[in-house]
């Protein structure tokens, strides 16, 4: 991807009060139950202990479409399966027409980039992802991500830990 070509995709910050900016991302319900609801994400985002350890991001293409949104945790908000000082990645969501097309891999780019600006001396990027979840274990995979070997138990199934080095 050219220089040029990133700068048109962009990430937005975005809190609890812009939920209708990601509506658009309607995901079936079969995604959906792995990626959590976004009424979920949003009473998360609204709370007010989210302030400085719970991001929401809208991933926004060239023609100004939101493509793509997932939630970053850090801090307090940090999940137990995660090491102190960790940042995580959260309901990461693709609209729906734009999968499979490399919109994820754009995303978690970006991201990358926003580390290298915001958390120059962050070591990896950490998720959790349900084991019965093979199309993102697989694109997580694709993305660079792997598999720490690392479980989480928790109900209705276990989760995988997953890390991205960002170097």
């Amino acid at each position: 991807m050219s220089t040029t070509q990133a700068a048109e995709w962009r990430l937005e910050p975005i809190s609890g009060a812009d939920r209708d900016m990601v509506e658009v991302i309607g995901l079936p319900p079969e995604q959906e139950a792995f990626a959590g609801s976004l009424d979920e994400v949003f009473g998360r985002l609204n709370e007010s202990e989210a302030v400085g350890s719970e991001q929401g991001f809208a991933v926004v293409e060239p023609g100004g479409e939101v493509v793509g949104f997932f939630v970053l945790r850090e801090g307090v908000r940090r999940p137990p399966w995660a090491p102190p000082g960790t940042v995580t990645l959260h309901n990461f969501r693709v609209r729906p027409g734009f999968q499979g097309k490399g919109v994820g891999r754009r995303c978690i780019s970006l991201l990358e980039d926003w580390f290298a600006r915001e958390r120059p001396v962050q070591p990896q990027l950490m998720l959790a992802v349900n084991e019965r979840n093979q199309p993102a274990i697989e694109a997580y995979r694709k993305i660079g991500f792997v598999d720490t070997g690392q479980r989480f138990v928790e109900e209705p199934a276990a989760k995988l830990i997953f890390a991205k080095p960002l170097v």
